[in-house]
Order: structure tokens, then sequence, then C-alpha cells
């Protein structure tokens, strides 16, 4: 992390100019009021950017470094927003990091992108003299709006939008309304969006797709028969994106089809000894099976249980190479893993008897990895 944002920063350095998201300051604010001012021009941007106040740098991009007076600590600075009266107690939400660039000390007061815009104050201090209440103060390339004067019209509408979510891409729009799964209807393979019917998921059975044998997890279920489907996320007639369903335990759990993934390299071989599948909990495919899941069918609640015994879920791609990273300096301890799963027991109802042991063998090799990712996460899910 730490080296990812000294990376960014040396390029908006480089720069030698200030921007939309980024400005430069020789040194920390003297005064709260102005430190206030500045953290909400820089939370009320329509882009969808962290913002970055880069401190102990002149207005043309010279580095000059800190000292150790008057710097500001990260406590200060969320006492004084926590004791600020925002409008709806909506606070932005800001850290400080110190690196270090040519052997000088910067500050980098950043200021995290929020869909809860516009922040403004509902009540000032006494202390103020010239911060308004009510007023919305925004950042336009690389111009704050003065302290004396509210935000123009067009910007602020463009706030409350993005508030909304109405400045988004369709498909951003249509993945976060998944959430609320109150707000869809279906109707004849298609669920669509009672507050913006041109919001739709169509479902189309998949009729070209090999039957003979299911993929792995298939046979983690009660009953092995399975099915796939087509599913379209469409705005009007326009598809955005597509996946494929798997219908899992004889109808009983619909799913994405996870991802496949490798470990376990083979020396001077571009092939892998594991394979296995997988879901990103931050992808669409991940949203989409949390809306198409019903927590209260029992049975459905069940096939998922046995779905998620031998495919793993990581938070993110980072973490997910991070995971078989650890995996590669243990393949020994996977491989005992691997033989104390070959216990389970699965209903492999197929005559190929190859085929049968390929698939028993990716079953266990599925449970092994979800007990090194708890090791690795010292969680058990």
């Amino acid at each position: 992390m730490e080296r990812n944002l000294e990376t960014k920063i040396y390029k908006l350095i480089s720069k030698k100019s200030e921007g939309d998201y980024w400005d430069f300051k020789q040194e920390w604010h003297k005064d709260n009021e102005r430190l206030i001012h500045d953290v909400l021009c820089f939370a009320n941007t329509v882009h969808d950017m962290d913002c970055y106040l880069i401190i102990g740098v002149t207005d043309d991009g010279e580095i000059v470094g800190l000292n150790d007076e008057n710097r500001r600590k990260q406590v200060a600075i969320l006492d004084l927003l926590s004791n600020t009266v925002f409008a709806g107690d909506n606070t932005p939400e800001v850290r400080v990091e110190t690196i270090k660039i040519d052997g000088k000390e910067i500050d980098i007061l950043i200021v995290s992108n929020s869909y809860s815009v516009p922040f403004y104050l509902k009540k000032k201090s006494k202390r103020y003299s010239n911060i308004r209440e009510g007023y919305i103060y925004t950042r336009i390339e690389d111009k704050n709006t003065p302290i004396s004067q509210n935000g123009n019209i067009q910007q602020i509408e463009m706030l409350w939008k993005k508030r909304l979510g109405l400045t988004q891409p369709p498909l951003t729009q249509i993945v976060n309304r998944l959430e609320n799964k109150s707000e869809w209807v279906e109707n004849n393979e298609t669920h669509y969006n009672i507050y913006k019917p041109e919001f739709k998921l169509v479902e189309e059975y998949d009729d070209e797709y090999d039957r003979r044998f299911g993929e792995f997890y298939v046979y983690s279920q009660t009953n092995s028969k399975f099915m796939y489907k087509d599913l379209k996320i469409m705005c009007n007639e326009t598809v955005l994106d597509d996946f494929q369903l798997v219908i899992l335990d004889s109808g009983r759990y619909k799913t994405p089809v996870p991802e496949w993934g490798f470990v376990g390299r083979e020396r001077r071989s571009i092939n892998y000894k594991y394979t296995y599948k997988y879901y990103l909990k931050d992808s669409i495919a991940c949203k989409l099976q949390k809306f198409l899941f019903d927590d209260e069918d029992m049975e459905e609640v069940y096939a998922k249980r046995n779905l998620d015994e031998v495919v793993l879920y990581f938070k993110n791609e980072e973490e997910k190479l991070s995971f078989e990273a650890y995996v590669e300096g243990r393949l020994a301890r996977l491989e005992s893993y691997v033989d104390e799963a070959d216990n389970a027991y699965f209903t492999i109802d197929i005559g190929d008897k190859e085929e049968a042991k390929d698939i028993k063998h990716r079953l266990s090799v599925g449970i092994a990895l979800n007990k090194m990712l708890r090791n690795f996460t010292g969680t058990f899910i």
C-alpha cells in the first residue's frame, strides 16, 4: 500500500501542476477553518477517485518537505471532523499518510471517494467566521469553490446525481441496485427493476452446452442433475454483460459458473498440478449469486453449503494471487490435506471410472484448498 501510494504521489508531483483530485500545500493549514474547507472541496467531487492533498510541496511541484513543527496528526483531524456538525451526519472519510520522496518527508491527506455527497455544514462553530453553513463547496479542475461562495448549480446537481448513482454507467447502476432485492420483480425468466424497468436480467436456456458430464462441483450435491442457462444484464434492448448460470441439485440452486484457478506449477512446464474453482466477492458474478440466492429456502441453503465446501471465495483478485503464492510455498501441506479430503464421501453417478476418479480428486482439492484458505485468512468460513 505505502509503495503504491508513493509511486502515485510521485507521478502527481512530477506533473508540476495541480488537478481535480490533487493539490499541493507547502505546509499544513494554520487554522482549522481552511482545513475543513479544503476537505469539503475534495469530498464534493463528481469523479470516482480518492483525492490527495499533498503537503510539503510548493504550488509549482517543488518538494520542500516538512519538519515536526505544525504537523497534523490523523487523530487530530478525525477529532476535528467528528466535532463538526455536517448535514445528515455524513462526515467525509479521511486519513493521513507520510511518505518520503528524494529523502524528504511529505504528508498526504487522503479524502476518500464517497457517494454520500454533497457534504456541507448544518451548523458552523462560533470559532469560524468565513465558512458558511448550508454552502456546498466543491472542486472543478484545479480550483476550489471560494470559501465565501456556494458551488455552481450545475455542479451541485451532479453531486446529487452521484449520490443517487445516476452519474455511473448503466451496468454499474444495475449491479448496485441488485443489493436491494425488493426493487426487482420476476416475470417469465426476466427480472426487472420497478424503478428503472429498462434495467433487466434475462435468463435463457443454454441448449448448446455439452451435458454429458458436469464440472466437478456438480457432484458435491445430493442430486447431481444439473443444467445451464445464460443470463444477460440488459438496459432496454442492449446487452451490457452476460454470464453462464449453472442450476445445481436438480434445480434447487442457481448460481453463476465459478472461475478456474491453478496452483502447483510443475517445474519447467506451463502445467499446474492442481486446478480449482473460485469466486471473487467484489465481482459481478458474486453479486449476482447473492441476488439469486434465497436464504429462506432451506433446500437452497443446503445446496449452496455443499457448493461452498469445494469452491473458494476471495475478497478480490489481490487476495487470490496472495493465496496462490502462499500455497506454492506449502505444496506438501496441500498434498496432505488432499489425502485427508479423500475420505469425504460423494455420490459420483457416472459410468466412466476414470472420469469419476478425476472428479473425486478435484472435489478433494477443493476441500483441501478451502482448509488452506482458512489457515491463510485466519478465519473459519
